[in-house]
């Protein structure tokens, strides 16, 4: 009797399998824990930012309440002109300072590029991948009829059911 002939392609998907398994199992163990301190330390973040941002939202109302008082001592309005227009002076402030950091956080988006190298190296993948389906014919074009096919029940046995 003759053994069983060795296929290949079983073998790579046997071993890509047991890899991909592996390393999803050693991935959420070490990512879980981490997760959730990260988790933990971003709503602690969360908080802290609210109370900033009341803290500064009352500075701004207080700036507001001393134009006006100073403008109030300053001219002949009287204390609701004067107040109004601290108020106003405090949000024209507030827009600028908006504006400013608008003008920023464009400037810093624009400088977002593509991640060229990561593409590159995918395509150069996909092309040895290719050259080896073909068998070295780099110039022949690949039919998705023309690669391996694998039945329903194999992929199932070895992935699971999705």
């Amino acid at each position: 009797m003759q053994s069983p002939q060795p296929n290949p392609l079983v073998d790579i998907k046997d071993a890509v399998s047991d890899f991909i398994s592996k390393e999803s199992e050693l991935a959420a163990a070490e990512i879980k824990p981490a997760a959730k301190a990260a988790g933990f330390g971003a709503g602690f973040f969360a908080g802290a930012a609210v109370f900033v941002l009341h803290a500064v939202w009352m500075l701004v109302i207080l700036i507001a309440l001393a134009v006006g008082l100073l403008l109030n001592a300053l001219t002949s309005l009287g204390p609701f002109p004067a107040i109004t227009l601290g108020f106003l002076v405090s949000v024209l402030f507030s827009l600028l300072v908006a504006g400013i950091l608008f003008v920023l956080g464009r400037g810093k988006f624009k400088q977002v590029k593509k991640p060229e190298a990561t593409i590159a190296e995918a395509k150069a993948t996909l092309d040895v991948v290719v050259d080896r389906l073909t068998g070295g014919k780099s110039n022949e074009v690949v039919k998705v009829d023309d690669l391996p096919r694998y039945r329903d029940a194999d992929l199932e046995k070895t992935f699971g059911r999705p």
